[in-house]
């Protein structure tokens, strides 16, 4: 066959793929499908479970289309590693299945911690963000783990412990997972949720390890921290008033751990996030305040990998939205 006619074939062929695909949505959902595949490796139990892997993503993949083409949206959602999953299968495995704090917990604050930080004063930065200032160790993975509170605790000792010692140096998630627990009198159960303030409690006695010395597993095991003498320790940590001046004005001094409602917050990609009922909050998710902008959006650090969001960080609506507000925690020594 001529080679001038073989070519005309192959370009009309390609022509026509492309056309089928912009015509059949479900084709261009089945390429979205394969590609993310080689992104993000499963292995299944069997073809039952692997096509309801691939129905889950078609599903959410249409979600993410019809979201994303609606112009009121003030966020757009994409497709990451959480793509194949229910709603129901994420807030089980991802989000923290007791709340993040609670009455009981600040109750249980020492006397010298105890005292909430509240503040009249105005001269806040017009905007604000740790991460242009060094004091940030790269975004982190908690995995198929509900050991959020782990990665916020970890996230506001390490930027104080910057900011005050002028070395930044990461610090062992793995520690707090597998010994701030019930049988160690701290109010948190590893993968299953718990307490920034319960593992900031914890090490301002035993001190804290670092992450290559307690390297991340991503599930509880046995407590392998001995002794109070393991590293840096936090000597003072106080609630900050509920009030978006109080939440500024600590982000000005350091980064703040903070509770969320994150129950829809999976496939965020980019933008302002704002899907929350306030009238119903649930802090499900504890995430890293590290600033703020000039029209107000909280800018938050978070523990889903890289891969998610904006490389790891999202912006929160002004205000008390998703509840950043009910139970922000910063060191204060």
């Amino acid at each position: 066959m001529n080679s001038k006619i073989i070519f005309t074939t192959l370009v009309a062929l390609l022509v026509c793929s492309s056309i089928a695909q912009e015509d059949n949505p479900q084709v261009e959902a089945l390429t979205h499908y394969n590609e993310w595949r080689k992104n993000n490796p499963r292995v299944y139990i069997n073809d039952a479970e692997k096509q309801f892997r691939q129905t889950m993503f078609l599903e959410n993949f249409q979600k993410i289309q019809d979201h994303n083409s609606n112009p009121s949206h003030t966020y757009q959602l994409g497709l990451n590693q959480f793509s194949d999953m229910t709603q129901e299968e994420f807030a089980q495995k991802i989000l923290t299945n007791i709340p993040i704090q609670g009455k009981s917990q600040k109750n249980s604050v020492s006397s010298s911690n105890k005292s909430s930080v509240q503040t009249t004063s105005t001269t806040v930065a017009a905007s604000f963000d740790w991460r242009t200032k060094g004091a940030l160790t790269p975004v982190k993975n908690q995995g198929n783990c509900g050991s959020c509170w782990a990665f916020s605790a970890t996230g506001v000792m390490e930027s104080f412990n910057f900011i005050k010692n002028h070395v930044l140096t990461s610090f062992s998630e793995q520690q707090l997972v597998d010994c701030v627990t019930t049988s160690n009198g701290y109010y948190s159960y590893g993968c299953n949720g718990g307490s920034y303030q319960q593992a900031l409690q914890y090490a301002s006695k035993v001190g804290m390890k670092t992450e290559s010395a307690y390297p991340y597993a991503g599930y509880q095991g046995s407590c392998k921290a001995s002794g109070t003498s393991n590293g840096y320790k936090p000597v003072s940590f106080s609630f900050i008033t509920s009030s978006t001046l109080a939440l500024q004005t600590a982000i000005n001094a350091s980064p703040v751990s903070v509770a969320i409602d994150a129950t829809y917050l999976s496939m965020y990609s980019s933008g302002v996030y704002n899907n929350c009922n306030p009238s119903n909050i649930n802090l499900n998710h504890a995430v890293l305040a590290v600033g703020y902008d000039t029209q107000g959006n909280w800018i938050i650090k978070n523990s889903w990998g890289t891969q998610w969001g904006m490389s790891g960080f999202f912006l929160l609506a002004p205000n008390n939205t998703c509840g950043i507000l009910d139970d922000p925690m910063h060191i204060t020594a």
